[in-house]
């Protein structure tokens, strides 16, 4: 079958067909209870308009990356044990994370999300009756993810 112009919609993923790991004394340990998460990166501008022009023209100045997840409380030994004792000892630590997501053909996307750093409100405790007691987290990503595998379009031709 050939390429074409037509979505295939067995090339379609959604949400369980990811994981999140995050990595514990160098192995990647997956967070099995972790019902949603997302990464998002943050271009910043400057507004610049020269004299003469009606347009104000946007320059990019830097970037930013964010990780925040909500989970399911089932354990405190992979962030928040090791986040409270670092901060009782006046430092905040420092973790590595790999999304993965996997289509229906087998083919992996991971990507790296790395030098990880709390930041903003990081849930310790938060519980209503009658509902499953959750946390969510924050993190500010110190580097850029990196592809560690990708995925391409069984279907679907490539623009040229």
């Amino acid at each position: 079958m050939g390429k074409n112009n037509t979505l295939n919609t067995a090339e379609v993923m959604t949400g369980k067909d990811g994981k999140l790991f995050v990595e514990v004394g160098g192995v990647n340990v997956f967070l099995a209870e972790v019902d949603e998460y997302k990464v998002t990166m943050n271009i910043e501008t400057t507004e610049k308009q020269p004299v003469g022009s009606i347009v104000k023209h946007r320059i990019p100045t830097g970037v930013t990356f964010d990780l925040s997840y909500t989970e399911m409380v089932v354990r405190d030994d992979l962030i928040m044990e090791p986040l409270l004792d670092e901060i009782h000892a006046g430092r905040l630590p420092v973790y590595n994370f790999q999304g993965v997501a996997v289509k229906p053909d087998g083919q992996e996307q991971r990507i790296a999300f790395n030098n990880a750093v709390p930041n903003g409100a990081f849930g310790l405790m938060s519980l209503t009756p009658g509902e499953v007691i959750q946390r969510e987290h924050t993190f500010s990503l110190n580097s850029i993810p990196e592809f560690i595998s990708t995925i391409a379009s069984t279907y679907l031709a490539a623009e040229g």
